[in-house]
């Protein structure tokens, strides 16, 4: 099921995010045929402004740098094209009798490295801008590329006012990485909303799917720790050794098993809640220590170590002592810290080692018995050999 529900939320991600490309596409493509018709009318205006009477007149060659009207016009290409910032060239040209296209002026000067002289042939020009020459109708071509760079250009013819003809091809360029940079300023805000559209909707169900996945992570979580208190409890209420929670701050039990009520005679977890180290332990220890400070100390160390073993002289509450072995752990449960503690009651282990311990001393005892014998046997042998000696003589 989760991962039916994965597959369905990335499909609609993957079908939402072509529709985005898809509006995307149709957003750029509206501003750069907007921005062409504008280029275009830019063009036309400019044609217009520029007042070709004169134009017949140019031959399309160097002669035409002495000619009076040429110098005046190139003053015009130049203050025109310095003042459309976005615009890089703007230029005439012309086509020969045999088909090729060349420069009538550009708007550089002179000393530019990109400067075109009268005459000079343009080969890079494409065939939709030579029909120009046939068809007379305005053109928005690129980006293309030629020996200056890639460029997206305004064409509009120029035609003689007697004729109709087309004698002219005013050109007007913009770098295409300019164009490129203008179409995403100009859809920037349409795409920004799309994008933060898409965004919103990537994060809404990622979050969800995290939360979902946590939700899950946090079901499992509290079912294995349900089963670890389970198995705990069994553990607990089964265990043969006394086993018992301590809050360290009170020095108080807030928990104990079976076992813990019965090798203490402890009448019932009421009286468990009411006991504490000291009252399940002589006022001090066999070494001489004060028990409940020895206790104090002991928590403290199992709470910096996390665990702790050692041999402890505990008593009942019908008043008998007993010796036994402590096992003291940390346990973090819930943001509280307790001590854990497992006592067994060693007695007959101790009964046990002082059965051998006097065993042990009774074979000693026989041990030397034995070697006195043995050695008062060595010396009456020796004084019947001499006893016999004597009478040999």
């Amino acid at each position: 099921m989760n991962k039916r529900l994965f597959l369905l939320r990335f499909i609609i991600i993957f079908i939402f995010l072509i529709i985005g490309l898809f509006l995307v596409r149709v957003i750029v493509l509206s501003e750069d045929r907007s921005m062409r018709e504008e280029l275009l009318l830019q063009a036309r205006l400019i044609e217009k402004s520029l007042n070709l009477e004169g134009f017949p007149k140019f031959s399309g060659s160097e002669d035409d740098l002495d000619l009076l009207a040429y110098k005046q016009l190139k003053e015009k290409f130049i203050s025109v094209r310095s003042s459309y910032s976005k615009c890089r060239f703007i230029y005439l040209l012309g086509r020969h009798p045999d088909g090729k296209i060349f420069f009538f002026l550009d708007s550089e000067p002179a000393d530019s490295k990109d400067y075109s002289p009268p005459g000079q042939i343009f080969n890079e020009v494409s065939n939709n801008i030579r029909n120009i020459f046939f068809t007379a109708n305005d053109l928005v071509a690129g980006p293309q590329a030629d020996r200056w760079g890639a460029w997206v250009s305004a064409f509009t013819p120029v035609l003689n006012p007697q004729t109709g003809k087309v004698i002219a091809i005013f050109g007007m360029d913009i770098d295409a990485r300019t164009w490129g940079w203008l179409i995403f300023t100009h859809s920037f805000l349409t795409l920004s909303f799309f994008l933060s559209i898409y965004l919103l909707m990537v994060i809404f169900l990622y979050l969800q799917h995290k939360t979902k996945l946590e939700n899950l992570r946090l079901v499992a979580a509290q079912s294995a720790l349900l089963v670890s208190e389970n198995k705990y409890r069994g553990l607990f209420l089964n265990f043969y050794d006394a086993m018992m929670l301590l809050e360290p701050n009170s020095m108080k039990f807030i928990s104990g098993n079976p076992a813990m009520l019965k090798i203490f005679v402890i009448k019932d977890e009421k009286q468990l809640l009411s006991l504490g180290p000291g009252d399940l332990s002589p006022e001090r220890q066999p070494d001489g220590s004060i028990s409940i400070e020895e206790a104090q100390r002991k928590v403290e160390m199992g709470l910096r170590q996390g665990y702790l073993f050692f041999e402890w002289r505990h008593k009942r509450l019908t008043g008998e002592e007993f010796p036994a072995t402590v096992w003291m752990s940390r346990l973090d449960l819930s943001g509280e810290t307790l001590i854990q503690a497992i006592v067994r009651d060693i007695t007959n282990q101790k009964n046990i080692e002082e059965e051998n311990s006097k065993y042990m001393k009774e074979l000693e005892v026989f041990y030397k018995i034995s070697m006195g014998r043995e050695e008062r046997i060595i010396e009456l042998k020796k004084e019947v050999d001499k006893l016999k000696l004597g009478l040999g003589k």
